[in-house]
């Protein structure tokens, strides 16, 4: 073994075991540490807290559950328990785990779907081409990426996981994803919003299965070969994808802090809508919405309606007011390609909106 190594690994009862012995030695004999760094974890328990015997039927084999839910999973536990303290395993943690597992496993599936032929010298663009909820996303992956290298170096894999898990299940599922769905499915794909989008989901994508890469091994390695469409590049001749700095914003960041926040409100005030059956889902809604100047600025230049997936909206500034939220059912007929609402659209027609009109023009004459 080469010395000193970079890392010792073993659980707390190895301080005045493996640990002393190996230090007294190589101090006396080589004048050094054989290790430079020391990482000590708790004990395996069952779900109740014991220790795993025989007797009590509560071991749990790793062979098992690999054989049951695929190696993943399992490290997928390990990395995500903290190891500074005794670590618990048994069926209903693991059922956990695999919840965990599904949502960061679909949105790399979202991603590559949203993704495919996907061409960066034709269709992407530069970050300050794009409008802003597309630039804070690159934002937020360079918070990220600068969060798993720091927290990389220090072991502390824990955090690695928390951070992209919210990343996958708040940032890009409950918002991102939300919002630009209607962009992605409906807009021309020549528009500046859709290559936006698509060249954003592209380097989310790059980002999150290097990232990912370490922990979910099997998981990385397939989403990278269909990314990739090259079945001979392993994502593990790799390192963690770079972003660039100039993505890194953090006014924007803050400014959309701001936003998310009034976005909540408005989304509590239609769930309560839809809930005494004034609307049914948010697209049949017109909201209006009164706030302070201050919050209203914050919004100039965004359509308050895309982000907030209502077929209208309109915004009032009014001093420093608290903000005010009044939901109406919107009139008007549904377009039949994006089912927003329209006065311009007779009731039960089965026609399109101008810009879903425009977009079947073109591709149709395509």
């Amino acid at each position: 073994m080469q010395s000193p190594a970079d890392l010792y690994l073993e659980g707390s009862d190895q301080h005045r075991g493996w640990f002393h012995s190996s230090l007294l030695e190589s101090c006396g004999t080589r004048g050094r540490a054989p290790y430079k760094g020391v990482l000590t974890h708790g004990f395996v328990l069952d779900e109740q807290g014991r220790k795993m015997s025989k007797s009590l039927g509560n071991v749990v084999a790793p062979q098992k559950v690999i054989e049951q839910n695929g190696a993943d999973i399992l490290r997928l536990w390990v990395v995500s328990s903290d190891y500074y303290d005794d670590l618990r395993i048994g069926p209903e943690i693991i059922k956990r785990q695999s919840d965990h597992y599904r949502r960061i496993r679909n949105t790399l599936r979202y991603l590559l779907g949203a993704g495919e032929g996907f061409d960066a010298k034709k269709e992407g663009l530069a970050a300050e081409e794009m409008p802003e909820l597309d630039r804070w996303v690159l934002h937020r992956l360079t918070e990220l990426d600068k969060l798993v290298r720091a927290k990389t170096e220090r072991y502390d894999f824990h955090a690695i996981f928390t951070h992209i898990h919210d990343f996958c299940n708040g940032d890009l599922s409950a918002f991102y994803f939300d919002i630009r769905k209607d962009t992605l499915y409906c807009d021309s794909p020549a528009s500046i919003e859709r290559r936006a989008c698509r060249t954003v989901m592209d380097e989310t994508l790059r980002c999150l299965i290097s990232w990912i890469a370490p922990i979910l091994c099997f998981t990385a390695d397939e989403a990278w070969m269909a990314y990739r469409g090259d079945e001979t590049d392993s994502i593990h001749l790799h390192e963690y994808a770079k972003t660039q700095d100039g993505w890194h914003d953090e006014a924007l960041g803050q400014k959309w802090a701001a936003i998310r926040k009034l976005r909540s409100e408005i989304t509590t005030a239609l769930e309560a809508a839809r809930n005494e059956g004034l609307i049914g889902g948010s697209l049949s809604a017109d909201i209006r919405v009164t706030t302070s100047t201050t919050t209203a600025a914050l919004l100039e230049g965004i359509d308050l309606a895309d982000l907030c997936i209502t077929s209208s909206a309109a915004l009032m500034a009014a001093g420093d007011t608290p903000t005010k939220i009044e939901v109406a059912r919107a009139t008007g007929g549904k377009c039949a390609r994006c089912w927003k609402q329209f006065s311009e659209i007779p009731a039960d027609s089965d026609t399109h909106y101008a810009r879903c009109a425009d977009v079947v023009a073109q591709q149709g004459a395509g």
